[in-house]
């Protein structure tokens, strides 16, 4: 497992990169971001907790020696040493090493969940800028027509066969534009600001607007895909460990047992020793606890079934908001494809409209105020298809941080 969480974070280091793409800040964002390494780090340590409680306790020896004279003793023994194991009932290590197992495993779910949200939070800042740099290359486009238009118009009153009017009507469209291009300029940088700090770079980067966002198809997506939200799965992971607790409790109120052995060293020079005794005896020992308190016993298994009675009502909870946002970010991806799609239809239209009046314009020169107007009207449907083309991506990164489309487990 902890090779595959390390192919998570481990990626090239990109705050230096001047152009990347959402993928690439995705990784990044993985790799720099201090609460996502914060929750990785709990797993990790909660790793170590396993080797803890599957050890045994400490033996323990145990020494005594005589200071009396041993004219005045009344027995031969001059030191006694006793080493002592203790051992849990039979399978209690195990019971509690699955708590502790089931506990990395919620932090591991954490991590997950850290990760997923901080993706979400970086798709959210990246479609802004995205949009604007669309908004941006749309508005440049649309003035380079205005000039063009400026140029015929000009062309047309130098020959005789149009109006100064024309000209000055279309500088004050291009005038328009120009400062609305330098607001959307000035508008990237908090926007930049914001995206960086999304990512965990220590400074501005450049974000790379030129992949072209597609309709995303929503058959992909269904409420049972909620179940993989990591979520769920820690606040699982959770109620498990309770379970796990409750029976390691019920194991720790049985007997434990021990084995031992004792060594006693007698003295020669006692009186009592006989010729031929030995100057030292060896006796094994055994121990048994005798668990008659049990109230401390039952009290800790009923508190681990309450528990797990607490995070199971918090899942069913958490269970129904992620559905209740579900069928909201749905909706509002829907509402915005077919918002997008609109727009095509809309643009089609005004577009063949805007051709028809041109082609009169060149003819008579006249209705040049039509043509700037559906001019106008074909940028204005551009620019809400790119609108609702990012609130579509949007909702689509809130379904994918519900349903955890991009986490992969081991």
């Amino acid at each position: 497992m902890r090779t595959i969480l390390l192919l998570f974070l481990c990626s090239l280091a990109l705050s230096q990169a001047s152009a990347q793409d959402l993928d690439a800040h995705l990784r990044a964002a993985a790799e720099l971001n201090p609460a996502v390494q914060a929750r990785y780090a709990e797993f990790q340590a909660a790793l170590k907790r396993s080797a803890q409680v599957r050890g045994l306790p400490d033996p323990t020896l145990t020494a005594g020696f005589s200071l009396t004279p041993p004219e005045k003793l009344m027995n031969a023994e001059r030191a006694r040493f006793s080493l002592m194991q203790m051992f849990p009932w039979f399978g209690t290590l195990g019971a509690q090493a699955e708590v502790a197992d089931r506990q990395a495993e919620a932090r591991y779910e954490a991590f997950l969940s850290a990760r997923n949200e901080l993706f979400y939070k970086v798709r959210v800042a990246y479609y802004p800028l995205h949009e604007l740099g669309r908004d941006i290359a749309i508005a440049k486009d649309d003035l380079a027509i205005l000039r063009s238009y400026r140029a015929f118009a000009m062309a047309r009153f130098k020959g005789g066969t149009g109006s100064m009017v024309d000209v000055l009507r279309i500088d004050l469209l291009i005038n328009t534009e120009e400062n609305d291009i330098a607001i959307l300029e000035e508008r990237r940088k908090p926007l930049q600001a914001t995206f960086a700090s999304t990512v965990g770079y220590a400074g501005p980067v450049i974000v790379d607007v030129s992949d072209s966002l597609q309709l995303v198809d929503l058959a992909n997506y269904t409420t049972d895909s909620l179940e993989h939200n990591p979520r769920l799965g820690e606040l699982d992971r959770k109620a498990s460990a309770e379970l796990a607790r409750a029976e390691a409790a019920r194991k720790m109120g049985l007997p434990r047992f021990g084995l031992g052995v004792e060594y006693m060293a007698m003295d020669k020079r006692s009186p009592l020793m006989m010729p031929g005794m030995s100057s030292g005896e060896v006796m094994p020992m055994v121990s048994l606890s005798l668990p008659i308190y049990r109230n401390k016993y039952r009290s800790a298994v009923e508190e681990a079934q309450s528990l797990e009675q607490a995070v199971q009502a918090m899942r069913q909870q958490t269970a129904n908001e992620l559905g209740s946002a579900y069928e909201t970010a749905y909706f509002e991806a829907h509402k915005a494809a077919l918002n997008v799609q609109l727009m095509d239809r809309q643009i089609g239209i005004a577009q063949q409209a805007l051709n028809l009046l041109l082609d009169a314009y060149s003819n008579s020169g006249d209705d040049l105020e039509e043509v700037l107007r559906m001019q106008e009207q074909v940028l204005r449907f551009r620019l809400m298809r790119l609108s609702a083309m990012r609130e579509h991506h949007t909702a689509i990164a809130q379904l994918d941080y519900l349903t955890a489309k991009q986490i992969v487990r081991p």
